[in-house]
C-alpha cells in the first residue's frame, strides 16, 4: 500500500488567513456567551434585590422616621451577612447591584 494523498476532482487551495472563517468560533463568541449570562444573573439579582427590600420596607416602616427606618434597615443587612459566607456575597453583589441601578431602586424604595 502507497501512502499518497488523493485530493478529490475539485477543490480550492485555503490560504492560513482564510482559515480562519473555518475553525468553529472564537473568544468573540465565548464573550457574549459570557455577557449574556452575566446580564441575565444581573438583572435577576436586581428584580430579587428590590423585591425584598420592599417586602422588608412595608414590613417595617410602620411609625419610623425615615433615619429610623435606614438604621434599623442598615442592621437588617448587616445581620444577614453574617449568616453564612454564601448570604455575605449575595449580599455584598446585590448591594452593589442596587447601587449601581439606583434611580430603579430609589424610586422602587419610595413607593413600598
Amino acid at each position: 500500500m502507497e501512502n499518497k494523498m488523493m485530493m478529490p476532482a475539485c477543490y480550492s487551495v485555503m490560504t492560513e488567513d482564510e482559515m480562519t472563517y473555518t475553525s468553529g468560533g472564537d473568544a468573540g463568541t465565548a464573550y457574549a456567551v459570557g455577557w449574556v449570562i452575566g446580564t441575565t444573573i444581573s438583572i435577576a439579582n436586581m428584580v430579587w434585590g428590590i423585591g425584598k427590600s420592599r417586602e422588608w420596607i412595608q414590613k417595617n416602616k410602620k411609625g419610623k422616621s425615615v433615619t429610623e427606618l435606614a438604621a434599623s434597615g442598615i442592621d437588617a443587612f448587616a445581620n444577614y451577612l453574617n449568616k453564612s459566607v454564601g448570604n455575605a456575597v449575595v449580599g455584598v453583589y446585590t448591594a452593589i447591584n442596587l447601587a449601581g441601578w439606583w434611580p430603579v431602586t430609589a424610586v422602587a424604595w419610595v413607593t413600598a
